[in-house]
């Protein structure tokens, strides 16, 4: 498991995959990531230091991810990573969440300000089509409107490729994404064992006529696949 990489296209940083207890929510049908995890608080800061410890501070920007949400992390690793970019004088850190910490991104907001780091909160919204969102992929985000997604998120994830979704829709989530956020990533959905199908010719479709479009686009990053930022297996 690569837990550390630098990312040297476009947003440069510097992106550490950490480990948590695991996924609060766990219902997502389309994802098994949260098999990423650890119960053993000693065992979870360990592995969590030794990755922080690769950190360097290079571009002053840290995105620190984990199989979760980052409030997933025990109160050491935070404590931890909030030190090295401390130390390693970070400007800006991306985190990830679920929506259902709204409130916790709040608090954690204010605690990054006070220590004078910008920190930016990272969404897997997926697709802004709720329905698909909540009755399909089965995210557990309610029913918030665009506003409050964007009062709690600086940037969001949209998924490419699930059996079910259409060109249109993919089409129109990038464009509201561009419209309303800091920064999106688009992820192109990998099939895994018992899980949601993929629709091959619609990230067959999507490669041809949307990524030449914005791959240049400095505020997309396209994973095509999920290994692309360098972390993970």
């Amino acid at each position: 498991m690569d837990r550390y990489s630098r990312i040297l296209d476009k947003d440069k940083r510097e992106i550490v995959l950490l480990i948590g207890s695991g996924c609060k929510w766990q219902k997502c049908k389309f994802c098994n990531y949260y098999l990423d995890r650890t119960k053993d608080n000693d065992e979870q800061y360990k592995i969590n230091k030794e990755v922080l410890d690769n950190v360097t501070g290079e571009f002053q920007v840290l995105e620190a991810i984990n199989s979760g949400s980052i409030f997933e992390l025990n109160e050491k690793s935070k404590n931890e990573l909030l030190k090295t970019c401390k130390e390693k004088n970070i400007k800006r850190l991306i985190i990830e969440s679920h929506y259902m910490y709204k409130n916790k991104i709040k608090e954690f907001k204010k605690e990054c300000k006070d220590l004078k780091i910008d920190l930016k909160v990272k969404g897997g919204i997926e697709t802004f089509d709720e329905n698909f969102r909540e009755n399909i992929l089965n995210k557990g985000f309610g029913k918030p409107s665009l506003e409050e997604l964007k009062e709690t998120f600086d940037e969001i994830n949209l998924l490419v490729g699930i059996k079910g979704q259409t060109f249109e829709q993919v089409k129109k989530d990038i464009e509201i994404g561009l419209e309303n956020f800091e920064r999106i990533c688009v992820n192109l959905y990998k099939e895994m064992p018992d899980i949601m199908p993929q629709d091959e010719n619609l990230k067959k479709r999507f490669l041809k006529e949307l990524y030449p479009i914005y791959k240049e686009n400095n505020k997309i990053d396209i994973l095509i696949e999920n290994t692309d930022f360098g972390v993970g297996d």
